[in-house]
């Protein structure tokens, strides 16, 4: 064990494997580890520090007390839907007379609109704010400007050359702006801007009071949903939130809970864990704005408990029709790539359907991009207001790849887009296509390729079995919440041996006993047999060719699970192998493993 490693056991009590994958992950001084697995919310920064804080808290109370109306514009993504009602609950408790829109995917398009604007301002609105919209709306912060009426943008997206004309711009992105931690997400700047507000007004005093930390279980959702880095502070606001989420208060959040963990009657004890907001409470909240109206999710936060069930079960119904779309459009994708392997061989996949469902195209931009591991775009084409065909879409790109710069390079053949450096969207004339793959597959090739799939070997944490003891299982926890910039740890075995016949379970899941040194563990693949999974299918020949005595490399997580009679017990959870002895030559290739 190396110099770091040693101290983080000693100073800290930790496992010795534990500390090491802690030094692995870059981590060097005791002081910095204390802060990250011990976070207060006193790490949390001050909103005054956000450039253009003070004119937006000025311009706002001053709407209050005059009673002007004021109307929210939010997103249609759970970020931007939890920022409405974060926003929206902070005014409604200062008096002020406060409304919202927030646009339809399918029939408004995306972000800030002009005929939205031109609607308010015909309602006697005076002061328009948006969260998690608006930084590259500067038509219409033009417009709003003509029909006489404040704009204040609060967002958290990449800003353009040029800022929207308003009365402030709330974004840690815009130059010149000092606030520490550019990390935050839509919701988490909507929360600094409510904080202010509310500090302002006199509604909170000391450090945060119960009424300030309830805001931090939405902050929470907002955050892990968006997958933004969940480090520095909003590490904090996410620790904290969940620790609300266990036990919901709120009619609506409780309903949501009830709906997505059924199976989870321990949530209040064990508590909810980022897993469970990323793949089970999110894609709920999501799935109105992909499927419906997100219009569904600030009123499920302000429903008595009757309206907010029916609203929940509304929620469970439009997320089962997202699934569906999903498989339909993967089963298409997966119908493609077996016609035409080659296609996988581009430094950039453009895909595009006739009918595919807008609201889901990111969902399996990001899942196609988890198997061939390049960006990725995925576009449905409609027919235009002229009738010619359109396409739009989503795109995905893994770390280190700055897709929203590949497309500036290349914006005339775009109409619009907008995100992230690794998660946009984007729309442009459907023949255009063609000449889009072609520029940004030279944009790839300028700054140099990824590794093909062919070279992949396997990656993880490397550890013995005998390392996986329950005091690792009990400082992994200390690295929750996990997800963007904080990824779950995936661990490397090499050299077990599969000491008996693999088998299926439920017809579902696959279960294999490993051996290593005298040592046994179980470990599972789950939903290896899915059905509509295309990344499933393309797994499942290589794992049906395992056979009993083989030496494998294994790649898994380490997953804690509750027992009303046994208590808490770990299991691994397999992701890849790599066979190394014990098989035919050439029986397994290691793209054939990847995907």
């Amino acid at each position: 064990m190396s110099g770091a490693a040693e101290r983080f056991q000693v100073a800290l009590g930790l496992s010795p494997t534990f500390a090491r994958l802690l030094e692995h992950r870059g981590w060097s001084e005791i002081e910095a580890v204390v802060e990250f697995l011990y976070p207060r919310l006193e790490h949390c920064h001050s909103p005054w520090l956000m450039l253009g804080m003070e004119a937006a808290v000025a311009r706002t109370l001053a709407a209050v007390r005059s009673q002007e109306p004021i109307r929210i514009f939010g997103d249609y993504d759970a970020d931007g839907t939890l920022a409405t009602v974060i926003l929206r609950q902070a005014l409604v408790s200062l008096g002020a007379k406060v409304s919202f829109f927030i646009p339809r995917r399918l029939s408004d398009g995306y972000g800030l609109q002009v005929a939205a604007l031109e609607r308010a301002a015909a309602e006697g609105v005076k002061l328009a704010i948006t969260v998690d919209t608006g930084i590259r709306e500067t038509a219409p912060a033009e417009r709003a400007r003509e029909l006489g009426l404040d704009l204040i943008v609060t967002d958290h997206h990449l800003p353009g050359d040029a800022l929207p004309a308003a009365c402030s711009v709330l974004n840690p992105h815009q130059s010149s702006c000092t606030y520490p931690d550019k990390g935050l997400c839509g919701s988490g700047v909507a929360f600094k801007f409510a904080q202010a507000l509310l500090e302002r007004a006199g509604k909170i005093e000391g450090a945060w009071p119960p009424g300030l930390r309830s805001y931090l279980k939405l902050v929470a959702l907002a955050t892990i949903a968006d997958a933004v880095p969940l480090l520095g502070e909003n590490r904090v606001l996410a620790r904290f939130g969940l620790e609300g989420l266990a036990q919901p208060v709120n009619p609506g959040l409780r309903a949501l809970v009830e709906v997505a963990l059924p199976q989870r009657p321990d949530a209040s004890t064990r508590g909810i864990t980022s897993t469970d907001v990323a793949f089970r409470l999110a894609p709920r909240l999501n799935a109105a704005g992909r499927m419906g109206g997100a219009e569904q999710i600030v009123e499920l936060f302000t429903a008595r408990p009757a309206q907010a069930a029916e609203i929940a079960q509304a929620l469970e119904r439009l997320n089962q029709t997202r699934q569906q779309h999903c498989a339909a459009i993967e089963a298409e994708i997966q119908a493609r790539i077996a016609a035409d392997p080659a296609c996988l061989e581009s430094e950039v996949l453009v895909l595009a359907g006739e009918g595919w469902h807008r609201g889901v195209l990111g969902i399996v931009a990001s899942r196609l991009l988890a198997r061939c591991g390049k960006p990725v775009l995925v576009l449905g084409i409609e027919p235009g207001p002229d009738g010619t065909p359109q396409a739009q879409g989503s795109g995905r790109a893994p770390a280190g790849v700055h897709l929203l710069d590949m497309l500036e390079s290349c914006r005339e053949l775009l109409d619009r887009f907008g995100g992230h450096a690794q998660a946009l969207g984007l729309a442009l004339p459907a023949g255009r296509l063609p000449e889009l793959q072609a520029a940004l597959c030279a944009a790839r090739s300028a700054v140099g390729s990824q590794p093909s799939a062919g070279s992949w070997k396997p990656a993880g944490f490397e550890v013995s079995l005998k390392e996986l003891t329950a005091e690792l299982a009990r400082d992994l926890k200390r690295l929750e919440p996990c997800g963007e910039g904080n990824r779950e740890p995936v661990f490397l075995a090499r050299g077990v041996r599969l000491a008996q016949p693999p088998q299926v379970l439920k017809e579902r899941h696959l279960k294999i006993v490993i051996e290593q040194d005298g040592v046994r563990q179980t470990a599972l693949f789950w939903n290896l047999w899915r059905e509509g999974s295309y990344q499933a299918a393309a797994r499942r020949p290589a794992w049906e060719q395992l056979r009993a005595g083989m030496a494998l490399d294994v790649v898994f997580r380490i997953e804690t699970s509750s027992h009303p009679q046994y208590g808490e017990r770990q299991q691994l959870v397999l992701q890849e192998f790599f066979v190394t002895s014990g098989a035919p030559p050439d029986s397994y290739r290691t793209a054939e493993t990847l995907l």
